[in-house]
């Protein structure tokens, strides 16, 4: 790998590469906002995430600053725009209207259709409103890095990194300390479903070596956290307008929200955040013959899950242990595709299809139709959320 370091550098230094270096951060913390694939297309859509998401996610800045001085900054995961690249000067106005910093990854959807057969022109759109495609910026005691993953060809798109960008990660990483945690910020998920890092990706972590890592990715429309290794964890952040505009929550369950990434006296939380809710407002609950399969259970749905929560309920205040985990569709998403959506034929038959179970259910029995069931989750922080259903 050394000499495989070394050539790449001599050959950057011939070439030149494409990139911002980063300063100093605020060592007490920061509050960063990691908001997935905006991707607007239409006028009506600009619309809504200027009048109704921005606004709401005003509210949590606004909170952030009340709470302290840390530095507060927004970063988008890609797809800021679905193909109309003549929206991105609109759509970073829109967030920067917020006060705060905005950093952004390119995704594949960021690159100029027409200009497909020219990946360099395709992209310069999204250079000229963003600054370079691959930046490095320090938040805390965090070093962010912006990683152009996605390779754009006449006819479809790749992923995958090249030899300037690992000549230029080798070269920001020796400006920092060996123990400083790196956030490789990419559009394209860095692992696959095996939660192994996909060949391509395998540089990066060699690369950074013996040092916590934490990919933040978007592109897959759906929310998870998957930790790989016990250095290595990747964050795939859910698409903030829901499915694509035409649903409010994700197909996997996930309703529209952004991701939150706080850091104090050097150490990392994180929690998916409702728009329009309150940061402790994470779990949903369906009473018995609502859930399909389900109809003799209590389900509740445990937003922002991970493996390393634990979800347990109570029944007239006796403890009944943990709660047993099911693999679902969302009954939230069916219902409003079969009941509330009103698109054309082709757009209901993507709603459909896209719809896919996710991990974060868990249902329980009463013993009695009276009961009371109280549900507490607890997060990887130790953080508990409470929900009673009668």
């Amino acid at each position: 790998m050394r000499n495989l370091v070394f050539i790449l550098v001599v050959f950057a230094t011939l070439c030149g590469v494409n990139i911002a270096s980063a300063q100093q951060g605020d060592a007490r913390g920061f509050n960063l906002i990691v908001v997935g694939d905006s991707q607007p297309q239409t006028k009506a859509h600009l619309a809504t995430l200027e009048q109704e998401i921005i606004p709401q996610i005003g509210v949590i800045v606004e909170e952030y600053r009340a709470e302290s001085e840390l530095p507060i900054a927004i970063l988008l995961t890609g797809d800021v725009v679905w193909d109309t690249t003549k929206y991105l000067p609109r759509v970073k106005r829109a967030f920067e209207s917020l006060g705060v910093p905005v950093y952004a990854v390119i995704g594949n959807h960021d690159h100029n259709p027409d200009k497909r057969r020219n990946e360099q022109r395709a992209e310069q759109e999204f250079i000229d409103t963003f600054g370079s495609r691959n930046q490095a910026f320090v938040l805390g005691e965090t070093l962010f890095l912006t990683f152009d993953n996605i390779d754009f060809h006449p006819i479809s798109y790749s992923e995958g990194v090249d030899a300037q960008q690992l000549v230029w990660l080798s070269q920001e990483r020796e400006k920092w300390p060996q123990d400083m945690r790196v956030a490789v910020c990419m559009h394209a998920l860095a692992t696959n479903r095996e939660n192994e890092v996909k060949p391509y990706a395998k540089p990066i972590v060699d690369i950074l070596g013996e040092r916590e890592i934490h990919f933040i990715t978007g592109h897959h429309h759906n929310h998870s956290t998957t930790d790989v290794s016990p250095l290595v964890i990747e964050h795939n952040v859910a698409q903030v307008n829901g499915n694509l505009w035409y649903a409010p929550i994700c197909s996997d369950g996930t309703p529209r929200g952004v991701f939150c990434i706080e850091e104090r006296d050097g150490e990392w939380s994180w929690h998916h955040r409702l728009l329009g809710k309150r940061a402790d407002e994470v779990l949903i609950a369906w009473k018995e013959g609502v859930v399909k399969d389900n109809e003799e259970y209590v389900v509740v749905k445990a937003i922002g899950w991970d493996s390393m929560w634990s979800v347990e309920w109570m029944e007239n205040d006796e403890s009944r242990g943990a709660m047993e985990q099911i693999e679902i569709l969302d009954p939230d998403y069916l219902y409003y595709v079969d009941n509330e959506a009103s698109y054309k034929k082709k757009y209901m038959e993507r709603l459909r299809k896209s719809a896919h179970k996710h991990k974060h259910y868990f249902r329980c029995k009463r013993t009695e139709s009276w009961s009371v069931i109280r549900i507490l989750a607890t997060d990887r922080f130790g953080r508990q959320y409470e929900l009673e259903v009668e």
